[in-house]
């Protein structure tokens, strides 16, 4: 039952994520389109702002399809070399002592960030009047999502609402 209220809260997230992962990059890709186009046409002034605030929203998208990778798994990983080293109960405590060093990690990432955040509340980027705490968020907003995902990973062994992938199978006869 507590699982059934996990996968529903975790959907509603992971459909959030998704929708903005798409919104932020379509962001991106038509700013980037209109500075392009302002740039090449005789008459038109490119405008100032564009090329700070993609800069700022790829920060947001980085970090929101990272948590992606860590639900599907496909993050770099050194599985091949460290099954050939370690085998039985040993890669156990090895994935184990990697798993808290990433957690220990994401938190330090996360307070720090937050941190950093706060301190930068007044703080207005060079062309717009934002503040630049709206772009410095995107580091312990990513930070908790991704550290979600992998306590998800931690609890169950492996990410409980990934998608099955048969390719994995394939590889591991191979």
């Amino acid at each position: 039952m507590a699982k059934d209220v996990l996968k529903r809260v975790y959907t509603v997230m992971d459909r959030a994520r998704a929708a903005l992962i798409v919104i932020i990059f379509a962001f991106i890709v038509v700013i980037g389109a209109v500075q392009i186009f302002m740039r090449y046409t005789p008459g038109l002034t490119p405008m100032s702002w564009i090329f700070e605030i993609m800069r700022y929203t790829n920060i947001w998208l980085v970090l929101l399809a990272s948590s992606i990778g860590v639900k599907h798994g496909s993050h770099l990983k050194m599985d091949y070399f460290a099954h050939k080293i370690f085998k039985g109960k040993s890669a156990s405590v090895l994935k184990l002592i990697t798993s808290a060093a990433i957690v220990v990690s994401l938190c330090i990432l996360i307070y720090f960030g937050a941190i950093r955040t706060l301190d930068n509340v007044r703080t207005k980027i060079q062309t717009l009047p934002i503040s630049i705490a709206w772009f410095y968020a995107a580091i312990p907003a990513g930070g908790v999502i991704i550290l979600f995902e992998y306590i998800l990973v931690f609890l169950f062994g492996k990410h409980p609402f990934a998608p099955v992938d048969t390719s994995d199978e394939a590889a591991e006869i191979l």
